[in-house]
């Protein structure tokens, strides 16, 4: 009787465990603790740079520099040892960070720390909009007069510092 009450236990604590949808699951995963714990024994300590070094765009893929693999097909195939979720977290992050040209790095990392750092330190989600978490500003409208970008680099920015803010649930 104790056993089978056991057993009942456990299968519901792992049905809890593995609730939700995928998505729900891909969107609680934070894309740079999964790259510098799957990725980074191999390639570039940060995405960042593994994207500048290796990565490019072809059609509507993102591939190899110079093997022209497909990189979802690549991960699918095991590399990495990722989970179908995973590799949905890790081909979104990697096109980001590749649809960004690395514009963070060029305006923002002069004065800042990583993207990441300044925005989980500095930054907070309220009402689907990015703060100061400190300062209370609005970073949006901040970035109007601050590091001299234009309307699209805002947008770009915005979005980027938005993907760092993985499981704040924007209220």
């Amino acid at each position: 009787m104790r056993s089978g009450w056991l057993a009942v236990s456990c299968a519901l604590l792992l049905a809890a465990a593995f609730a939700g949808s995928p998505g729900a699951r891909a969107q609680a995963t934070d894309p740079h603790a999964l790259y510098e714990e799957r990725c980074t024994r191999c390639h570039a300590s940060h995405a960042g740079d593994f994207v500048a070094e290796s990565l490019v765009r072809r059609d509507d893929r993102i591939v190899g520099r110079a093997s022209g693999a497909d990189v979802r097909s690549f991960l699918e195939g095991g590399h990495g040892g990722l989970a179908a979720v995973e590799v949905d977290v890790m081909v979104a992050h990697l096109t980001a960070v590749l649809d960004s040209a690395g514009l963070f790095r060029r305006k923002c990392l002069i004065c800042h720390d990583r993207a990441v750092v300044l925005a989980r330190r500095e930054l907070i989600r309220r009402n689907g909009r990015i703060f100061g978490r400190y300062t209370g500003r609005d970073i949006e409208t901040f970035l109007g007069n601050h590091g001299r970008l234009g309307s699209a680099q805002i947008d770009t920015i915005v979005r980027m510092l938005g993907r760092q803010l993985v499981g704040q649930s924007g209220k």
